[in-house]
């Protein structure tokens, strides 16, 4: 099982979101993806929000999140620039009537509401709101800065 490397992207009180609807459900989870073979977590973090969003960032903090057995995952907070989002990537090619993936910015009051899963996406977003904002660790190779 991969681990996956999941962005929490705040910005002017609103949170990005990838909202899905799968199998007849509707829920919304935080941008993200498995961690490739050789890549960085922060490398993969960042592939995976200009994937689906389209948007480039900066990564901050590794949350202090539990892992989770079933759905192993690393949540880091990633600063962006733009608030302009197209979806792309393998998601965009899966997207149909049946399985939606629209990427969105959710005012932060909202998201309890809303279906924010799993559980531990919604202990990042807490962790991100009530944590200063910090550097990650450098990924291999690089500074954790701003990838084109």
């Amino acid at each position: 099982m991969r681990i996956r490397a999941v962005a929490v992207v705040l910005r002017e009180g609103k949170l990005l979101v990838m909202h899905r609807r799968r199998d007849g459900r509707e829920y919304v989870v935080l941008p993200g993806g498995g961690i490739e073979e050789g890549e960085s977590v922060q490398d993969a973090v960042l592939r995976e929000l200009h994937e689906e969003t389209g948007l480039r960032g900066r990564v901050g903090a590794l949350l202090p999140v539990p892992i989770e057995s079933g759905a192993p995952a690393l949540y880091l907070t990633v600063q962006v620039d733009g608030t302009e989002l197209e979806l792309g990537g393998p998601e965009r090619e899966r997207s149909d009537p049946e399985n939606v993936y629209r990427p969105a910015w959710m005012p932060l009051a909202e998201v309890d509401g809303r279906g924010l899963v799993p559980e531990g996406a919604r202990e990042a977003v807490r962790c991100a709101v009530e944590r200063p904002l910090s550097p990650a660790a450098p990924a291999a190779g690089g500074t954790g800065a701003d990838r084109s």
